[in-house]
């Protein structure tokens, strides 16, 4: 369906991205990390188990997790900043090599936490988009533990990206004809690397599953491409300008943006 070309080894060569995922790679398998995507794979496995279609692209800051084992999906690849990554090929994700609506599926893991471009990013992803498809989108929450210990500190990899609100991707998604769909969150408890202290502070965890509370470490939003439904016009032959067929958006939000466009 899809070929790439391998990005030279020379960091000079390499996207930002490019760079910093060997690094994110190592944290991801330090026990912070372990633990932070053992939740992210057990939030993601009913979503993503209920997506059918029949191409589903993953693209990850790390190759330490696969989400696409629990789709139904026969056709699931990867991309990724590095060859190292070993995806189906090594790409820039602010430029796709795919085709304007021909995946049904789209995951993305951490892309825009550490994206130069972030907001290129979605738009790329949800033009690769088919309408009616769904984007899966994972990102670290500015407003937790996990977050204010990023902020305080900035020795890890993943300390050093970008501090984007769930919020703020919605509002994203909506300019790009994304309606987002739900929000989940995880990882309530205090962002410390020995296990014995993360076991101790499980009770965090439960309680903050348990009341939704909104200051998880990460977010999961579910998404889905909007559709411009075709109404058919009664045609009045009698007058003098003949109607036609007009495309009417699928929501007040489309429909109040293309009338701003035209003043």
């Amino acid at each position: 369906m899809m070929t790439g070309k391998s990005r030279p080894g020379n960091d000079e060569e390499q996207s930002p991205l490019g760079k910093v995922c060997p690094a994110l790679s190592h944290w991801f398998s330090s026990s912070l990390g372990e633990e932070i995507l053992s939740q992210q794979l057990a939030l993601a496995q009913p979503l993503v188990e209920g997506f059918f279609g029949y191409h589903f692209l993953q693209a990850s800051v790390t190759q330490s997790v696969d989400f696409g084992t629990f789709s139904r999906i026969n056709h699931r690849f990867r991309l990724g900043a590095t060859s190292e990554q070993g995806g189906a090929a090594v790409v820039e994700f602010e430029q796709l090599p795919l085709p304007a609506d021909s995946i049904d599926v789209v995951l993305l893991h951490h892309l825009l936490d550490f994206s130069s471009h972030p907001h290129q990013v979605l738009r790329e992803a949800a033009r690769v988009l088919i309408p009616g498809g769904h984007m899966l989108l994972i990102g670290f929450n500015p407003f937790s533990l996990l977050g204010l210990s990023r902020l305080l500190f900035s020795r890890g990899a993943y300390q050093r990206g970008n501090q984007l609100r769930a919020a703020r991707i919605a509002d994203w998604m909506n300019l790009l004809d994304l309606q987002a769909e739900r929000v989940d969150r995880g990882f309530f408890r205090l962002p410390l690397q020995q296990k014995e202290l993360l076991s101790k502070t499980a009770w965090m965890e439960r309680l903050g599953s348990r009341l939704h509370l909104p200051w998880g470490g990460f977010y999961i939003i579910v998404a889905r491409k909007e559709v411009a439904r075709v109404r058919t016009i009664k045609i009045n032959w009698r007058a003098e300008r003949k109607p036609a067929l007009v495309a009417t958006p699928s929501s007040p939000r489309v429909a109040a943006r293309g009338k701003h466009q035209k003043r």
